[in-house]
């Protein structure tokens, strides 16, 4: 499908769009919730279902076709008003799960239309599911079932469980925030899990601090703040080996796309200048040290780092760039490391402004990440958003579509 927007309502109404990712037991993507809303007189609304019809090619835009082709499947809700006009999306089945509320799915005149959809192939998502006299017969239906975890009970949780089970439904938790509760959830047999927890650390893992890895950044960071010759640079490069050789592999990569190979730090070191060796550098040693970390928590700190800093463009206060960029590089380090951010600062040699927004979110640079974090979350009426949410808005699918490049170079 390739529905456009008419003219005056793009103008009036920019699209507003993030997404969160749904994991499943392996901490495998398997989909993205959606979040979107219209901007209209400086406030995000919901679209009607016109508009939402018109709006959903672009929506589907921040899942691209690489990760289509892993399987990841746009979890798009399907309102309340789009059921009544009993209107499938124009969009291949194969690409997204509909999401219906269980009020919604509960009302007779639009059982028709929630069996068509299952009929032209689509998979359902029942959504919101009441912690009480549910009619869970309607899972026949439905493929997925979700259960807030953060406001069910485990033990009533546990009961609804089994019936999800027994019609092959698969369990899904929601508001999920921890470690902690993603761990009690797949005890109970959840099979998907959505929330704040991936990108929080993991405590229970007991994983130990990888030391060096911090040495590294804390003397490229320092670096990153002084008058370093390049030199100096490239001689805390070398230092690290495994550092070095992560850093060549990745500037050999299709994203950087030189004509010639790059065949040693020095090379590296004249094509790209110190502020962008050190940069570089610098992300290497956070999202690619000598434990790897998953995929979709690098792609969540680049996003955040480069979304900062265009943020920050468009803020009154007058914040570095650079600054800007590693706070929110540094943003996801706590779950990285698998320790707590007043933790980690203690390990860098951070500025007061930076430790501030990063354990806090205090200051300028503090909003700067918490506004970044607020929509990234699809929380488009967080106060950190009023205003600034359309220079969010920009700055995140640039900063998404930046991300996932620099972590295919990575790969």
């Amino acid at each position: 499908m390739a529905m456009q927007l008419p003219e005056e309502t793009s103008e009036a109404s920019p699209v507003l769009v993030s997404r969160q990712p749904v994991l499943d037991v392996r901490d495998r993507v398997v989909g993205y919730r959606l979040s979107y809303s219209l901007l209209s007189g400086g406030f995000p609304v919901m679209p009607t279902p016109e508009e939402a019809i018109a709006i959903v090619d672009d929506v589907l835009t921040v899942i691209d076709h690489d990760e289509q082709v892993l399987g990841n499947k746009a979890h798009l809700s399907f309102s309340r008003e789009m059921l009544l006009r009993g209107e499938l999306p124009e969009i291949s089945p194969d690409q997204v799960l509909l999401r219906i509320r269980y009020e919604d799915a509960a009302m007779r005149p639009l059982i028709p239309v929630i069996e068509r959809a299952a009929r032209h192939g689509f998979e359902l998502e029942l959504d919101e599911l009441p912690s009480s006299g549910a009619d869970l017969g309607l899972l026949d239906y439905f493929s997925a079932v979700e259960i807030d975890v953060s406001r069910w009970a485990m033990r009533d949780a546990a009961g609804a469980l089994e019936r999800i089970q027994r019609a092959r439904s698969i369990a899904v938790a929601a508001g999920v925030n921890t470690h902690a509760q993603r761990a009690s959830a797949r005890e109970l047999g959840f099979e998907w899990f959505s929330g704040r927890f991936f990108a929080t650390p993991n405590v229970l893992a007991g994983t130990p601090i990888p030391i060096g890895d911090l040495h590294t950044i804390v003397e490229l960071y320092r670096m990153q703040r002084s008058d370093t010759t390049l030199e100096e640079l490239v001689a805390v490069i070398e230092q690290e080996v495994g550092l070095g050789l992560r850093l060549l592999k990745y500037m050999n990569s299709a994203y950087f796309g030189f004509s010639g190979r790059v065949r040693s730090i020095t090379q590296a070191a004249t094509m790209l200048g110190t502020r962008g060796l050190s940069r570089w550098a610098l992300i290497v040693a956070a999202l690619s040290g000598s434990k790897p970390i998953p995929r979709e928590l690098a792609l969540t700190a680049l996003t955040r780092a480069r979304a900062c800093e265009l943020v920050g463009l468009d803020h009154e206060a007058d914040i570095d760039s650079d600054e800007l960029f590693t706070i929110g590089l540094l943003s996801t380090c706590d779950a990285v490391f698998g320790m707590p951010m007043a933790e980690v600062v203690k390990e860098l040699p951070l500025t007061a402004e930076v430790i501030d927004a990063l354990v806090d979110r205090a200051g300028p640079a503090g909003d700067i990440l918490q506004s970044v974090i607020s929509y990234e979350q699809g929380e488009f009426l967080a106060p950190t958003l009023r205003a600034s949410l359309l220079a969010n808005a920009a700055a995140y699918r640039e900063a998404l579509d930046w991300a996932r490049r620099a972590i295919y170079g990575m790969a």
